[in-house]
C-alpha cells in the first residue's frame, strides 16, 4: 500500500513538471528612455534618435523593437492602432543589444500612412509630433501594441521669400519657398483672396521646394499680405504697394490729349494730376485706388515736363512729357528699295534649366535657316526634328529622357547654324521602400518571396535592388542572392537561389533599396532577419502533447500497478 502512494505521488510530480515546462513564462517588458538629436526639424531632415533602458537581447533571444511618428498624443498606458491609428514607421526593426540600447537615424516624413484606415492618413506639417516605442514579441514578427517609450519631436515650417516687397500694382513678384512638405499643391493669396500663378511652380519638387510668380493685383497704396499655404502650412510675407502714373502718348505738341491712368492711391480719395507745378485736372479713384483721366497739354515752349498725381494722403507719383516741334508737312517721298536686313543672330532657349526624367521641354528658337528643318538632340542622341518658318523661327517640344542626374547637352541645329543649351536632371535620392515580407525574425518555407511597398520618385521608372546574406554587414563574401533591376516591388526566388540558402540553421538578413530613373541610387532599408525552414519539424505544442501522454500512460501503469500489489 505505501509502494502504490509513493508510485501515484511520483507520477503526478512528473506531470506537473511537464505542465510548468509546456507553460512560456511571459517576459518583463521594460520602460525606456528615447532621445532625439536635434529635437525639432524640417520634413526631411535626418534625426538621430537613441534609447536605453529597454529590453536586451541575450545568446539566445534576440529583441527587437519597432519605432512610429504621430500627430496624436498618447503615453505608456495606450496602445497603437487602438489609441493612436494616425502614424508613419520610422524603424519597423531595430536590435535592442545586451545592454538594451540602440542608435539609429530616420528622416522627418512628409506624410503620415502607415495606419490601418486610409481615411486617417495625414500629410506632417509645421507642429508638435511624437516618436514611439514598441517591442516584438521574442521571436515572433508579432508587435506588442502598448507603448513603451515617448518622445517629442517638433516640426518646423517652411519659409518664403520675395525677390522685391514694394512696387506699384501690376508688379511681377517671384516668391521663392523652401522646406515645405514635397510634391505638394501651392496656394498663394492676396490679403486672403487667392491669385493665379502666373509663371513658375504649382507645386512644390520632391525637396519641398519651389518658385512661383505673381502679379501684384490693383490695390490700394499701403502694406498687403501675402500667404502661401501648403500642406495646412501657411507662411506669410508682406509687399507694399506704391502709387504710379501711365502716360499716353509720352510725347507730342502742345494740345496734345494725354490719358493719365494710376493705380495704388488711396481708396476713393480725389487726386490732383498737375502739368509742370500747375493742376490741370482732378479726378476720384475706385475703391481699389486707381483712376483714368484725359487732360491738353498746354501751349509751353518745346521741352521736358514733369507731370505728377498726388492724393490726399500725399500718395504721389511723377511721369514725364515731351513737349515737341510741330512736324513741318512731309514731301512726298521718292521710292527707293529696301535694305536687305542682315541676318540675325541664332538664338535658342528651353523652358526650364533643371528638373526631373520625363519633364515636358519647351525649346524655341529664332534666326535659323528660314523654313528649313532644325534638327534637335539630347547628348548626341536626336529627340525630334521641327520645320520653322518663313522667319527661322520655331517652337517644339520633348520629353526629357532616361538619363543619369547632372547635366546634359541639347544641340540645336539647321544644318548651318547650331546652338547649344544644357538641362540638369535632378539628384535628389528616392525614398527607402517599406518592407512588408518576410515578417521579422519568421521562418518561411519554399517558395520564398519578398515584398515591399512601391517606391514613387519624380523621375520614374523606379527599379529595385535586393540583396540576402549570411550577416547582417552585408559584405561581399556574405552576400548570396542579389537581384538588380527588379520593375516590381516584390520577388519569388529561384529553385536554384533557393538552394543557396538551404542547409542552414543560421539566420538569413534581407534588404532592399530603390534606384529612380536618373540612377539616383535610395539609401537601403535595414536589415530584415528570418529563418529556413529545414523541412517537416514536429511543432512545438504537438511536442508537448505527446509528453503529456507519455505522463498520463505512466501514471495509468503506476495505478494499475498500486491495485495489483495491492490485490496481492
Amino acid at each position: 500500500m505505501k509502494f502504490t502512494k509513493i508510485l501515484r505521488i511520483f507520477s503526478i510530480a512528473i506531470i506537473l513538471s511537464l505542465l510548468v515546462t509546456a507553460i512560456p513564462a511571459t517576459p518583463a517588458q521594460a520602460l525606456g528612455i528615447l532621445t532625439l538629436v536635434p529635437d525639432e526639424g524640417k520634413i526631411g531632415d535626418t534625426i538621430t534618435i537613441g534609447g536605453e533602458g529597454f529590453n536586451v537581447s541575450t545568446e539566445t533571444t534576440e529583441r527587437y523593437a519597432i519605432i512610429f511618428f504621430s500627430s496624436e498624443e498618447a503615453a505608456t498606458i495606450h496602445d497603437i492602432d487602438d489609441d493612436v491609428t494616425v502614424y508613419k514607421i520610422l524603424d519597423s526593426a531595430e536590435f535592442l543589444d545586451e545592454e538594451g540600447e540602440f542608435e539609429t537615424i530616420f528622416t522627418v516624413p512628409s506624410t503620415l500612412d502607415d495606419g490601418e484606415d486610409e481615411d486617417d492618413y495625414e500629410d506632417v506639417i509645421s507642429g508638435t509630433y511624437y516618436v514611439y516605442l514598441c517591442y516584438y514579441l521574442p521571436g515572433t514578427s508579432i508587435v506588442a501594441t502598448r507603448i513603451r517609450a515617448v518622445a517629442e519631436f517638433t516640426v518646423i515650417g517652411g519659409e518664403i521669400a520675395l525677390d522685391s516687397d514694394n512696387g506699384p500694382a501690376g508688379t511681377e513678384v517671384e516668391i521663392t519657398g523652401t522646406d515645405f512638405s514635397g510634391s505638394k499643391s501651392i496656394t498663394i493669396e492676396y490679403d486672403g483672396s487667392e491669385v493665379d500663378i502666373g509663371n513658375g511652380d504649382d507645386e512644390t519638387d520632391s525637396g519641398g521646394d519651389f518658385a512661383s510668380f505673381i502679379l501684384i493685383p490693383e490695390s490700394i497704396a499701403g502694406v498687403h499680405t501675402i500667404t502661401v499655404t501648403i500642406s495646412g502650412s501657411e507662411i506669410e510675407a508682406e509687399f507694399t504697394v506704391e502709387p504710379e502714373i501711365i502716360l499716353g502718348p509720352i510725347s507730342g505738341e502742345a494740345e496734345t490729349e494725354v490719358t493719365v491712368s494710376g493705380t495704388g492711391f488711396g481708396r476713393r480719395s480725389e487726386v490732383v494730376i498737375y502739368f509742370n507745378n500747375v493742376g490741370l485736372a482732378t479726378v476720384t479713384t475706385s475703391t481699389k485706388g486707381s483712376f483714368d483721366t484725359i487732360l491738353s497739354v498746354p501751349e509751353l515752349e518745346v521741352g521736358i515736363y514733369e507731370v505728377d498725381a498726388e492724393d490726399e494722403d500725399e500718395n504721389l507719383d511723377t511721369a514725364r512729357f515731351t513737349i515737341t516741334v510741330p512736324s513741318p508737312p512731309t514731301p512726298e517721298p521718292t521710292p527707293t528699295p529696301p535694305p536687305t536686313p542682315p541676318p540675325s543672330p541664332t538664338t535658342a532657349s528651353i523652358s526650364s534649366t533643371s528638373g526631373p526624367i520625363g519633364t515636358d521641354l519647351m525649346i524655341g528658337g529664332a534666326g535659323f535657316e528660314a523654313d528649313g528643318t532644325v534638327t534637335i538632340k539630347y547628348d548626341g542622341e536626336e529627340v525630334g526634328t521641327v520645320a520653322t518658318d518663313s522667319s527661322g523661327i520655331f517652337v517644339t517640344a520633348f520629353k526629357v529622357p532616361a538619363g543619369k542626374y547632372g547635366g546634359h547637352t541639347i544641340t540645336v541645329s539647321d544644318g548651318i547654324n547650331t546652338h547649344e543649351l544644357t538641362f540638369t536632371v535632378e539628384s535628389t535620392l528616392p525614398p527607402v521602400p517599406a518592407p512588408l515580407l518576410p515578417a521579422m525574425g519568421v521562418e518561411v518555407e519554399s517558395p520564398i518571396s519578398f515584398d515591399w511597398k512601391d517606391v514613387a520618385d519624380e523621375s520614374p521608372p523606379v527599379t529595385y535592388v535586393l540583396q540576402i546574406a549570411t550577416g547582417k554587414e552585408f559584405t561581399d563574401a556574405s552576400i548570396v542572392v542579389e537581384k538588380k533591376g527588379l520593375t516590381e516591388s516584390e520577388y519569388t526566388i529561384t529553385e536554384e537561389e533557393e538552394s543557396e540558402l538551404a542547409g542552414q540553421e543560421a539566420p538569413y538578413y534581407w534588404r532592399i533599396r530603390a534606384i529612380d530613373g536618373a540612377s539616383n541610387e535610395g539609401d537601403w532599408t535595414g536589415a530584415g532577419i528570418f529563418y529556413v525552414s529545414a523541412g517537416f519539424a514536429l511543432p512545438s505544442w504537438a511536442l508537448y502533447a505527446l509528453i503529456g501522454l507519455g505522463g498520463l500512460a505512466l501514471f495509468a501503469v503506476g495505478y494499475w500497478l498500486g491495485r495489483r500489489t495491492a490485490y496481492y
